[in-house]
C-alpha cells in the first residue's frame, strides 16, 4: 500500500520566493495531517508558473541537483520522510544556455533521484524549452515510479512505455489548460486503463498572461475510475492510499492486455507521419 497526496495550486509569475514557499508550506501540512504519507504529487512548472518569457525562465531555472528549490524541498523530504514530484524550469548542466521543462523527483531520504524532462513540449513551450528524449523509472521504498508531464498524456506511448518499463505507479505533473476539461478527464483515465496502473495527476488553478487553468486533479485506478478528484477551481489537496498490487492481480484476470500484446505487427507505430 501507498499513501499519496496530490496538490492543486495556484504559481505566479515572477513569484519564485512565494511559489516556494507555498510547495513548502503544502509539505509541511500535509505531513503534520498524515504523517504516513508516502509521496507528494505538484503541478508542472510550480515554482516559476507556465507563461514566462525565455528571459525570464533564464532567470529562475534550476539546475539539478544545486537548485535552490531542491536544498529546500530535499530537507522536508528528509525530515519527514516523505517522495515529492514537483516541476520546475531546468537549466543544463553543461550547456547553461539550454533549459527544459522538468519535474524532480526527490526521495523519503532527501536524495534527489532525478528528473524527468518533457519529451512533447507543447506550443509555446517550444520557444524556451528543449524536448527531452528519456523516460526515466525512479525506484522508491513502494515500487517504481514513471513520470510525464502535462502534454505528454497525450501521447499513448508515454505511459506504455513506463509500463513496459514495470512502474507501478504513473504521475502527471501538468499545466493543462481551459478550455479543455473533457480532454484531461479522458486521458487521465484512459492511460491509467490502457496500462492497468494507478494514475496520480496534479494540475494547476488560476491565470497567468493570457492563459487560465482549471484543476481537476486527480487519483485513479488501474481500471481508469476516479477515486479522489479536486474538480473545482481552487487550491487544494487529495488523498488516497493505493494497493498497487492492483495491477498484477488485474492484469492476470481479465486485463490481459499485456499478456496478449502482438509487438511483431506494430511496427507502423514508430513510422513518422
Amino acid at each position: 500500500m501507498v499513501n499519496v497526496s496530490c496538490v492543486q495550486m495556484q504559481p505566479r509569475l515572477g513569484q519564485f520566493d512565494k511559489n516556494l514557499e507555498k510547495i513548502l508550506t503544502y509539505i509541511k501540512d500535509i505531513m503534520k495531517e498524515r504523517p504516513d504519507t508516502d509521496l507528494i504529487v505538484f503541478p508542472e512548472l510550480a515554482t516559476t508558473a507556465y507563461e514566462g518569457t525565455k528571459e525570464e525562465f533564464q532567470e529562475v531555472a534550476e539546475t539539478v541537483p544545486e537548485g535552490r528549490s531542491m536544498k529546500a524541498v530535499a530537507a522536508l523530504c528528509k525530515e519527514y520522510s516523505v517522495n515529492v514530484v514537483y516541476g520546475f524550469a531546468e537549466r543544463d548542466p553543461n550547456f547553461t544556455d539550454v533549459l527544459y521543462n522538468s519535474a524532480l523527483f526527490i526521495n523519503d531520504k532527501g536524495v534527489v533521484l532525478g528528473q524527468y524532462r518533457k519529451v512533447h513540449p507543447f506550443d509555446t513551450e517550444k520557444l524556451w524549452c528543449r524536448a527531452g528524449c528519456d523516460y526515466p523509472v525512479f525506484e522508491t521504498h513502494f515500487g517504481k515510479v514513471g513520470v510525464q508531464i502535462c502534454w505528454d498524456t497525450a501521447f499513448p506511448e508515454v505511459s506504455r512505455i513506463y509500463a513496459l518499463k514495470g512502474v507501478d505507479l504513473l504521475v502527471v505533473s501538468t499545466n493543462w489548460e481551459k478550455p479543455y476539461e473533457e480532454d484531461w478527464d479522458l486521458m487521465t483515465r484512459a492511460r491509467a486503463f490502457d496500462n492497468t496502473l494507478h494514475l496520480v495527476a496534479a494540475n494547476r488553478i488560476g491565470d497567468d498572461r493570457t492563459l487560465g487553468w482549471f484543476g481537476r486533479s486527480k487519483i485513479i485506478d488501474p481500471l481508469g475510475r476516479v477515486i479522489e478528484a479536486l474538480d473545482e477551481e481552487v487550491e487544494g489537496v487529495i488523498h488516497a492510499k493505493l494497493d498497487l498490487s492492483l495491477t498484477r492481480k488485474n492484469r492476470v484476470e481479465y486485463y490481459t492486455f499485456f499478456k496478449d500484446r502482438r509487438p511483431d505487427t506494430y511496427g507502423e507505430l514508430v513510422r513518422r507521419y
